[in-house]
Formats: C-alpha cells, structure tokens, sequence
C-alpha cells in the first residue's frame, strides 16, 4: 500500500499536535462507496519484557470474510504514552505493515477511534487521511461523548454524541461484554461504519478481521516474550 499523505515521524507532543491540527482538516465522513468486496483489521501488541511492539494486518474478502492477506511486523516504541496521542506510539509498526501489503483492502477497521477523539482524528481517522481510503475506528474504549443506555442484544446500539454532534455508535456485538465504539475515520459515514462491523461480528466482541489480527499479533508478542526469557534464563 502506497500513503498519499506521509510525514515525518516526531517524539516531540507539540509538534504531534500540529500534525493533527493539520490533517484533521481533510477528513471526510461522507460515504465514497456503497460496495465492498473487501476489508481489513489492524491491531497492536506491546511486548511484556522490553520496548518491542508488534503489528499484524488481516485483510479478508468481503462479507465472506476469507483470508486473503495476513502481515506482520516488529518495531520499537519511542513516543511516550499520551492520551490522545496513540497514533504517534503505535503508527510506526502500522506503517510498516501497511507498506507490505500487497492487497489494497477497500476498507480497514482499526482497533483505535476515528473522529471519536478530543481532538476529532483518532488513529483511524489519521490513517485514512495519510491513506485516502475508507478507514473505521472500532475502539473497545471511549475517549469522549456521552450515550444513552445500550440493551444487551447482539446488533443493538446507540448514537456516540457530543453536545449536537453525533460522533458514531456504541455497538453491542455480544450479550454480556462491554460494547465498542464504532466511529468514522475517514471515506466513510457513520451508519455504513455501523453496518460493516456488525455484519463482520461473528459471535465474539471484536468483528472477524480485527479478531484474527488480535490473535495473530498476539501470538507474535508471546513468542517474542518467550524467546526472551528462555535467553535469559540460559
């Protein structure tokens, strides 16, 4: 995959922000296609002995949801950890494998929020931006707004507001855990948002792609964490 609107990387929060403020300004929650033949999810992992972080990338065919492409990458954390910062701790890994994939997905779902933020770009809006492609925050935690109370159905949900402004939906995708928080990055509305989780929730709280890269990157952070402690222990 190819970033249209790449920056330099910063450890600096002051200059974070700047970058924010700047492409907040090009993100678009309209719609920009009714079909989808594919779609992504994109997670994170921190390892538990060092400052290694790992990424994984699942794109899957759409709403079969068959395994198309998986990648994997490995890098460092350097950015401090800033509450609505995320993007700049964890983006680099992403990046890194975005760039290896090999499938354009038409859409990806990212474990973070979209406009769902204080500052309006969460990690997905951010990736959309710097992509210029359909993007969707699925955050298992809130950030900002307020919601009215969530019935425990599977496919039941409420609107994510601030003041007058609907941010996205509060989804529930499985009786008896805590719901997500679906929210726009960019390319794509809310309610087409909505739908593409739910219809790519099968049985468990994360939707299919963002399940099996949970899985993955996981996987790839205790065999690192192992590999450690056996070194260690010789």
């Amino acid at each position: 995959m190819k970033f249209i609107r790449m920056h330099q990387w910063t450890n600096d929060i002051k200059e974070a922000a700047k970058i924010q403020e700047n492409l907040v300004n090009f993100i678009d929650t309209r719609s920009s296609k009714k079909e989808y033949e594919s779609v992504a999810g994109a997670d994170v992992a921190y390892s538990k002995k060092d400052n290694a972080i790992f990424a994984s990338i699942v794109v899957m065919k759409y709403p079969e949801l068959v395994p198309l492409e998986k990648i994997k990458a490995q890098s460092y954390v350097s950015f401090p950890y800033v509450p609505g910062f995320l993007f700049f701790r964890e983006g680099p890994v992403l990046v890194k494998a975005l760039e290896r994939l090999q499938t354009v997905p038409d859409v990806i779902m990212f474990d973070g929020n979209g406009i769902a933020h204080p500052k309006g770009i969460g990690m997905a809006s951010h990736f959309g931006v710097m992509l210029d492609i359909p993007v969707i925050g699925c955050a298992k935690k809130k950030l900002i707004g307020n919601h009215k109370e969530l019935p425990d159905e599977v496919g039941a949900y409420v609107p994510l507001e601030i003041g007058d402004e609907q941010l996205g939906y509060v989804l529930r995708t499985r009786i008896g855990v805590k719901p997500l928080y679906v929210s726009p990055g960019h390319k794509i509305d809310r309610d087409d948002s909505r739908e593409i989780v739910i219809s790519t929730t099968r049985g468990y709280r994360l939707p299919e792609p963002l399940r099996v890269a949970h899985i993955l990157v996981n996987k790839m952070r205790r065999n690192y964490d192992n590999r450690l402690k056996e070194r260690n222990s010789r």
